[in-house]
């Protein structure tokens, strides 16, 4: 199941859609809901992500092994998150740092593993 929500999701932010892709169950990482939205596109809680990258740890099209980078507007305060997914050896987590608009700000993180919603 797990394999299926990520090659899902991998495929969706890759631009492969496929109308059959819209039906997977969404992923859980601590705070943050990840699903499939409306025309391929990814929402995360809800919000889709200003910016996304997908890289192949090992191989080209090997989703079991991808980390995928995301740029998303918190929805609680004015800013942004950086998050990166990574799936390694079907161990899915994710790290969530929020974005500083100063360096003499504090920097916030976390990280979370990710479930089957």
């Amino acid at each position: 199941m797990k394999t299926l929500i990520l090659i899902a999701t991998a495929m969706l932010m890759a631009g492969k859609v496929s109308a059959a892709l819209d039906a997977v169950p969404a992923m859980k990482c601590g705070a943050f809901s990840v699903s499939p939205g409306a025309n391929g596109t990814v929402r995360i809680n809800g919000v889709k992500p200003k910016v996304q990258k997908v890289t192949f740890l090992q191989q080209k099209g090997d989703y079991q092994r991808v980390k995928i980078h995301w740029v998303v507007a918190a929805t609680t305060f004015s800013g942004n998150y950086a998050m990166d997914y990574v799936n390694a050896d079907d161990k899915p987590t994710m790290h969530v740092e929020i974005m500083r608009t100063q360096q003499s700000q504090i920097r916030i993180s976390g990280d979370y593993d990710c479930q089957p919603q």
